[in-house]
């Protein structure tokens, strides 16, 4: 087990390839294959982050980036340095940022249940709109998904986050054009 980062809680990446903390507070985050690095790139992936960005910027979670063109450029591209070695799992880009510290990162803006919510909505439009190869997207929900619930840093409820998980929401990113090839 390497440990990545300590603040008040230790996490880790534990041997199964996921990221946990002590005491199952939050949701176990299963670290994806290089599957979708292998066939995307380095530079499709921070197309990905980009317009993923773009599109929070506009919704109603825009408050979540900043709005000073310089400082959204650079989180921009930390958050896209950061999908990049997760997604290579490190093996094939040098490692740049390490563990996110979500709450910490995102603690200067509420993130609530809803801009959640909004982030996740977001990541599966952009998702479909680029086309994201389909062995490659349960396996991106599944890290994306448990990762959002780590940037939730103000609770608006005292029930359980809502989860999302893929057999709940593939049918929103299917393409079904692709069945008629099939018949």
């Amino acid at each position: 087990m390497t440990q990545i980062m300590q603040t008040h809680e230790v996490s880790s990446i534990e041997e199964g390839g996921s990221l946990s903390y002590r005491g199952n507070r939050y949701p176990e985050v299963p670290l994806p294959s290089h599957r979708l690095f292998m066939v995307w790139g380095s530079d499709k992936i921070r197309k990905m982050v980009r317009y993923h960005h773009n599109l929070l910027r506009l919704s109603g979670a825009g408050d979540l980036l900043p709005s000073d063109e310089d400082a959204f450029e650079f989180a921009t591209t930390k958050t896209a340095d950061f999908f990049v070695e997760m997604l290579s799992r490190g093996r094939f880009s040098p490692p740049l940022i390490g563990y996110p510290a979500l709450r910490m990162r995102y603690f200067q803006m509420t993130v609530d249940e809803q801009a959640r919510d909004i982030w996740l909505a977001t990541y599966k439009k952009v998702i479909k709109d680029m086309s994201m190869p389909s062995e490659c997207i349960e396996e991106f929900w599944n890290w994306i998904e448990p990762l959002s619930v780590w940037m939730i840093n103000r609770r608006t409820s005292k029930t359980p986050v809502e989860r999302y998980p893929y057999g709940s929401i593939w049918t929103d990113l299917a393409d079904f054009t692709l069945l008629d090839r099939c018949s």
